[in-house]
């Protein structure tokens, strides 16, 4: 077991200050590729997380702490270097790579992830599509099923006073409307479309429309990908990270944060910004957490 003195945890914290410095500084289609095959990889951490475990130990391939490891069986190797994730209610929790570890075969789950990161399960159940719907609509968001052209997948747009509405292409199966979802949510919670008083995003709707597309693309491609499902935003998301290529510009804070605050709703619980404003404001009180764990 790791034990910090306040000092460490103290030299720890302000070390995460300067990695997460570092780490929204991904300017090139190689690195920011590099960054979301990763995050990718790592649906157990949360996004902005992820981006921290990169910049610490690009070629990590299973992290846990060294008390998850102790429940798999195995133990952290002496002298090994720890990994500094956030921790909520808390400044920093510390973890280790696979590779940090000895003792007994490991377990068949995580084997089989190493094995083959990129499985793809191809499903949205019923459960958490339902909730997400439900999180959607606590939130004045309204998604609709509707008859598109057939290359449409989906818009956003604003609704009536203080509601946004999102308009699903109803052709297209769940994991599609999964991710066109995400996409539609992230134009949000970027900020794109602007913000009303009681939103909790940022006003950015003065970007241009790469800039937009390219960060919802982002996003969408994060939230499927850690999900295990195969979509079109690999695709779409790859035109802009050809090795080469000038990105637009774009806020890899706000593309983790977006990434981040859908991740929770399919989880079953409202953004934390939004659970933050709900709990001030004294309105109803955060929906049920699931069994979802991830820093």
């Amino acid at each position: 077991m790791l034990i910090l003195h306040d000092k460490e945890r103290e030299e720890a914290k302000s070390a995460v200050n300067e990695l997460i410095e570092s780490a929204l500084a991904y300017h090139t289609p190689e690195r920011l590729g590099e960054l979301m095959e990763f995050a990718s990889r790592m649906p157990r951490y949360a996004p902005y997380n992820a981006m921290l475990l990169h910049v610490q130990h690009p070629k990590a391939r299973y992290i846990a702490s060294a008390r998850e490891w102790a429940e798999m069986g195995l133990k952290v190797r002496p002298g090994a270097r720890p990994l500094v994730v956030l921790q909520f209610m808390g400044p920093v929790r510390f973890v280790f790579d696979v590779a940090d570890t000895y003792g007994d075969a490991l377990p068949e789950a995580v084997k089989a992830e190493l094995e083959d990161p990129f499985h793809a399960a191809g499903e949205v159940p019923d459960v958490v599509w339902e909730r997400l719907l439900d999180l959607c609509a606590a939130m004045r968001i309204r998604v609709v099923q509707a008859v598109l052209r057939v290359d449409l997948a989906g818009f956003v747009q604003h609704g009536t006073p203080g509601q946004y509405d999102i308009f699903l292409n109803e052709s297209h199966d769940r994991p599609a409307q999964f991710a066109t979802l995400a996409h539609e949510l992230a134009h949000l919670f970027c900020g794109h479309l602007g913000r009303t008083e009681t939103d909790f995003w940022d006003n950015r709707s003065d970007e241009d429309l790469s800039t937009r597309e390219m960060e919802a693309e982002a996003v969408a491609y994060l939230v499927a990908s850690r999900r295990k499902l195969t979509t079109a935003s690999s695709k779409y998301l790859s035109g802009y990270l050809k090795p080469g290529t000038a990105l637009p510009s774009f806020s890899l804070e706000h593309i983790l944060k977006a990434a981040g605050a859908i991740e929770e709703m399919v989880g079953g619980k409202f953004p934390a910004k939004e659970r933050a404003r709900r709990k001030k404001a004294g309105e109803v009180k955060p929906r049920r957490k699931t069994g979802d764990r991830r820093l």
